[in-house]
């Protein structure tokens, strides 16, 4: 590198290394004067950043720049300093220009080279590298003076627009792009892109989630004219996104991201974009089945604040509507459910038939235990049998098997690492299903934010209930035929719960969770052709939902 030293401080001249035709070094030039009608050969490189989605990062260039200003081109350009290993300066200019990190890179045209000439008569006369970088994050913060705009979109957009509109770009992104498209496959599948990281993933899901969100406020207020909503705060699509902004435990996207990694997935493909709207569509249709579940249950509080049919209701009550406050809420709740519903199809329709044909099915399954389970505690069911069909259908596909199929599935994944990663969602359903039934007895209203022993109430054909019905003598049975009727009464709850305790159908359900925490480990050691690092996920999920207290 080359150094000027001035008294008091250590400055880098900002200096390009001039090269003969060759490609060796023949000098070097300041960078800002190198550049005019007759420039000589120099160094320089190009950089495509892709995210964890695939996308690309494409720059729009300053309208104050020198040469070609406000075209858009690839994500960044520079010229390595005399010295300095052409890596490090991909890396400390995507640093200076976009704020961005780049974890990784790799070569793509390493004797890419191009002249082209500026409406200013400015030549760019380049041995020009073309690298891949990957970032871990979109958050870009752009220096002002070299770029004027960015959008991350998916390479077969940037590919699509650069054929239909190459006088937009940069000559150099004109030239490169065509080269790199029929290698790019290969390409990224050499960038070692990190592997562990759900919460991404759950942000990223997050934030499909709230753009789909608001693409549908938009087409809703087209339709609803000047309607005004009248009773309502605000108007359904965002009711739903502000509600499914609060708290929740994502376990779904976890499933489907871990089961995704397990089959080896790769980030920054198009896979995982697939995985992101499959995990979308889950999350929105899980607000659906919350909803509609609360209205069937007549639940008063989910995670802590009132249910949505209670919420529409207390609106009704405060601007004193005209009808029944309750036959208001619990109908607009049902709306606010089938909307969910249909956000969640909707992003389904935009993935592959595989993975549309395993979302209809998961669909399918959810109403189908849910059915189950209304009839079931309508017809007092107590039978084991029953309780583990409905838990495995309502709870076990729907929160774990399913998603994980998903997620193998948008990693094309073999028909053994399906399998393995099937056996095992379904020992981690019956695992989450288990703890859901303990939790609805035993769980902490502060902690669930549902009240104490809800399923009691409702007297649901769970398992816990299946295991004490041929146990309980007594006040205690007595109290077992009450529940989910008109004649149940708040001290057959609390009796129930301690009874349950002291008979050992407390202490046998946590035993059959364990049992189903070491099936479901067994499954996943049993397949060696797992990823490492999605086992290991898997393994904490596993613990994560099995011994959870909410």
């Amino acid at each position: 590198m080359t150094l000027t030293v001035t008294p008091g401080s250590l400055m880098v001249r900002d200096e390009v290394v001039l090269l003969a035709d060759d490609g060796t070094p023949v000098g070097t030039h300041d960078r800002i004067a190198v550049h005019t009608g007759t420039t000589p050969l120099h160094l320089a490189f190009s950089v495509h950043l892709f995210n964890r989605r695939g996308e690309v990062l494409i720059s729009r260039r300053a309208v104050s720049k020198k040469t070609w200003p406000g075209v858009w081109t690839n994500s960044c350009c520079g010229h390595p300093r005399p010295g300095e290993p052409v890596e490090d300066a991909v890396r400390r200019r995507v640093r200076e220009e976009l704020g961005l990190e780049v974890t990784d890179v790799v070569a793509a045209l390493p004797d890419f080279r191009y002249r082209a000439v500026d409406a200013s008569g400015i030549v760019e006369n380049e041995i020009c590298p073309v690298f891949l970088g990957f970032v871990a994050t979109d958050a870009v913060r752009l220096d002002a003076d070299e770029v004027g705009d960015h959008a991350w979109v998916p390479w077969s957009d940037f590919v699509a627009a650069i054929r239909a509109t190459p006088q937009v770009y940069s000559p150099w992104a004109v030239l490169q792009v065509p080269l790199l498209e029929p290698r790019m496959a290969r390409l990224m599948a050499e960038l070692p892109l990190p592997t562990s990281d759900a919460q991404a993933c759950i942000d990223d899901v997050d934030v499909l989630v709230h753009r789909e969100n608001a693409r549908l406020a938009a087409t809703w207020d087209g339709f609803r004219g000047d309607l005004g909503v009248d009773v309502l705060e605000r108007d359904l699509p965002e009711w739903m996104d502000a509600q499914m902004s609060v708290g929740g435990k994502r376990f779904r996207v976890a499933m489907a991201y871990w089961g995704f990694i397990a089959a080896g997935g790769q980030l920054a493909s198009p896979g995982y974009s697939h995985l992101v709207t499959a995990a979308a569509a889950l999350e929105t249709l899980h607000y659906f089945a919350l909803v509609h579940d609360d209205v069937m249950d007549e639940s008063l509080s989910r995670r802590g604040r009132p249910a949505a049919h209670i919420q529409a209701e207390a609106r009704h009550q405060d601007a004193e509507a005209l009808g029944d406050a309750a036959v208001f809420g619990r109908n607009l709740a049902i709306l606010l459910g089938d909307l969910a519903h249909l956000q969640a199809d909707r992003l389904a329709s935009r993935l592959p038939a595989e993975l549309r044909t395993i979302w209809y099915d998961l669909c399918t399954e959810l109403i189908v235990g849910q059915r189950a389970d209304l009839t079931g505690a309508a017809g007092g069911r107590r039978d084991l049998k029953h309780a583990r069909a409905v838990a495995r259908l309502k709870s076990g596909c729907y929160t774990v098997v399913r998603p994980l199929e998903l997620g193998a599935a948008a990693a094309g994944a073999s028909t053994e690492i399906r399998a393995s990663l099937i056996a095992a969602g379904h020992h981690i359903g019956q695992a989450f299903a288990l703890r859901d039934d303990y939790l609805g007895v035993w769980g902490d209203p502060q902690l669930t934010g549902k009240p104490a022993g809800d399923d009691l109430v409702e007297g649901k054909a769970t398992v816990i209930l299946a295991l004490a019905a041929d146990r309980l003598t007594n006040g205690a049975a007595r109290a077992l035929e009450r529940v989910g009727t008109q004649r149940a009464r708040r001290s057959d709850i609390e009796l129930l719960q301690r009874t349950l305790t002291e008979i050992g159908v407390r202490s046998e359900i946590e035993r059959l969770i364990e049992d189903e925490v070491q099936a479901a480990t067994a499954s996943l050691d049993a397949c060696r052709t797992l990823h490492p690092a999605g086992v290991e996920g898997l393994r904490a999920m596993i613990a994560r939902i099995a011994w959870r207290d909410a």
